[in-house]
């Protein structure tokens, strides 16, 4: 029987009990772009082990489409840096402390330049935004939905600067810190409460248009992070 290929807009395949819509990424719905939407979310969200082996002809099988769009997919998550060749196919990249250091100090530059953008450029809507994620997450008791909104209220912070390329180089950066140095419920070096804190002087900033101070709080909210991010990444390698 001939194998199923992806390709026009509203198929699916299934993936570990999920359904990927051909709707897909922006860039068009094309069986690579569907694969690598789907295999970049696998290494972002910690679904892979450090030691797996991913094989084209494994996935090719696994998503029911081609080795071409399999191996396209694999190479794009090359070349952003998450993933290296091996002669098997590819494995995680897995950062030295010195990577690390240098991914997560130039993510907390480019933060706090989003955060004193942000303050130049925010409007009403950007505001709002922000400030219904800053409540949520100071209400919510479960640790994985209030990572989720970290992660969202940083994102809408990085929307409200209007800057195109900070935001590229950041979902970059942001992909190649989770594949490294995923975060775990089981940290603890600083409460949630901590953080939100943390959030609210850096919104009262943006809202009271302080660009200086909201670049000066975020690199200090985004240097804590990185601290607790790779002491717990080098630690659990050494157990």
């Amino acid at each position: 029987m001939a194998r199923r290929r992806i390709a026009a807009a509203g198929d699916v395949f299934p993936t570990r009990g999920r359904r990927v819509s051909a709707l897909g990424p922006a860039r068009g719905g094309t069986a690579r772009d569907l694969v690598y939407a789907e295999l970049r979310r696998r290494l972002t969200t910690g679904e892979y082990a450090p030691d797996v082996a991913l094989v084209p002809g494994v996935l090719s099988a696994e998503f029911e489409v081609s080795r071409t769009p399999v191996r396209e997919a694999l190479g794009l998550l090359e070349q952003e840096g998450l993933l290296r060749g091996t002669s098997r196919g590819f494995a995680l990249r897995i950062r030295s402390e010195s990577e690390l250091v240098d991914i997560f100090e130039t993510r907390g530059v480019l933060d706090a330049a989003a955060a004193a953008a942000a303050a130049d450029r925010r409007d009403g809507i950007d505001l709002h935004r922000l400030q219904d994620l800053t409540a949520r997450a100071r209400a919510e008791s479960d640790p994985t939905e209030v990572r989720q909104l970290f992660n969202a209220w940083h994102d809408a912070v990085r929307l409200a600067a209007r800057n195109a390329t900070i935001a590229d180089l950041l979902h970059t950066l942001d992909a190649q810190a989770k594949v490294s140095a995923p975060w775990r419920p089981d940290e603890a070096d600083r409460s949630y409460d901590d953080r939100c804190d943390e959030h609210e002087a850096i919104l009262t900033a943006i809202v009271a248009r302080d660009s200086e101070a909201a670049r000066s709080l975020m690199l200090e909210h985004m240097r804590r992070d990185h601290e607790e991010r790779v002491r717990g990444a080098l630690g659990s390698r050494n157990h």
